[in-house]
């Protein structure tokens, strides 16, 4: 099992059974950190124990439905950034609770938002308890704090509630903890650490990435192509998988990986090597009997060689694809054919770390 794997299972186990984390975000967002765990299990205990190592601005992750079944607006209205401002909702506390400022208030108030028998009426507006509305997909539609909360929540199979908040630095108490203070603190207290990035790779390698959507048969040249189409779960892509002649699966498959470039696709633009390698391939496979041609479309802007600036292609994600697209296939070996495109050989490396056998 990956260390990474470890990580993120530990965090998963310890929201499970009502304990904090701590979640970091990595050195692209300043290696903050947050103390997070499911809202269902806050307690006055916990909440001390949050409030005292922390801003105090103590903010409870809730899914948008969640938010309109509790009439939960928002504090402003929505930028162009879905995930800007208008994500924090307007700040409650349980109609039970005194002043709503303490931390067993809080804790009440928390607890009471993640109930599913809770309805408006039993909140105050203003309050002392932020609401914040997360992406749909978790950490998957938005790599933030508040949705790896809820991501841990969810895989923990607690309600999808989750409690988080800012810890400050014991060092420089008016700053906020970053980086190996919070490894620090986190063994001082015998907390879990998980990243945003750990807990992306590891739903992206053990939930399925893509379904299947149609399949037919395409005549070509004579032949037939077993075509297969597949879409992204998160993020609109759509992929195309189609097989040659009959692929066994205790044979190694022979695969090549094409992402679309219109240009050389379409209308044959020597610009670029895309489909001159996406022909050859096709022609291999048909000379041989067999293989898997992986033809993949990523959302975002087209992608045409020669024409518009090319983004850098993110290996690591489309690998997942692939390997995904496989596994849906049931090709758990394939072949590394010997002029793949540099491309190729990434995406190969990639797919190995996925379980997949790579032969050749």
């Amino acid at each position: 099992m990956k260390t990474t794997d470890t990580r993120v299972r530990r965090a998963i186990t310890a929201v499970g059974g009502g304990r904090p984390v701590v979640i970091t975000t990595g050195p692209e967002n300043d290696n903050e950190g947050y103390l997070a765990f499911a809202a269902e299990t806050a307690t006055p205990r916990l909440l001390a124990f949050t409030i005292r190592h922390s801003s105090g601005y103590v903010r409870v992750a809730l899914p948008a439905a969640e938010c309109e079944r509790l009439n939960l607006p928002p504090i402003c209205h929505r930028g162009e950034n879905r995930f800007d401002a208008a994500a924090h909702r307007v700040t409650v506390d349980w109609r039970g609770t005194g002043t709503g400022i303490s931390a067993t208030d809080r804790a009440a108030t928390i607890a009471a938002l993640a109930a599913k028998s809770s309805d408006p009426s039993d909140f105050r507006r203003p309050g002392h308890v932020v609401p914040v509305e997360v992406a749909t997909a978790g950490v998957l539609g938005h790599p933030g704090p508040a949705e790896a909360a809820l991501d841990l929540t969810r895989l923990a199979g607690r309600r999808h509630a989750a409690g988080l908040c800012d810890i400050v630095s014991r060092h420089r108490p008016s700053a906020m903890a970053r980086g190996g203070e919070l490894l620090e603190f986190a063994l001082e207290h015998a907390l879990p650490v998980v990243s945003v990035g750990e807990l992306i790779s590891y739903r992206r390698r053990v939930e399925p990435q893509v379904e299947r959507m149609a399949e037919t048969v395409l005549p070509n040249r004579g032949e037939g192509f077993r075509a297969i189409g597949f879409r992204d779960v998160h993020g609109g892509g759509e992929h195309l998988a189609l097989i040659v002649g009959d692929v066994g699966p205790g044979v190694p498959v022979p695969l090549h990986v094409h992402v679309e470039c219109v240009t050389s696709d379409v209308f044959g633009s020597t610009a670029c090597r895309c489909g001159t390698d996406l022909r050859a391939a096709l022609s291999d496979m048909r000379a041989n009997d067999g293989g898997v041609v992986i033809y993949l479309r990523p959302p975002g802007p087209m992608r045409a060689c020669g024409l518009t600036d090319t983004e850098e292609i993110d290996s690591g994600e489309l690998s997942q694809t692939v390997a995904w697209i496989l596994r849906d296939l049931g090709v758990y070996t394939i072949r590394l054919a010997d002029d793949a495109p540099g491309f190729g050989l990434v995406i190969f490396g990639a797919i190995r770390e996925r379980g997949l056998r790579v032969a050749g």
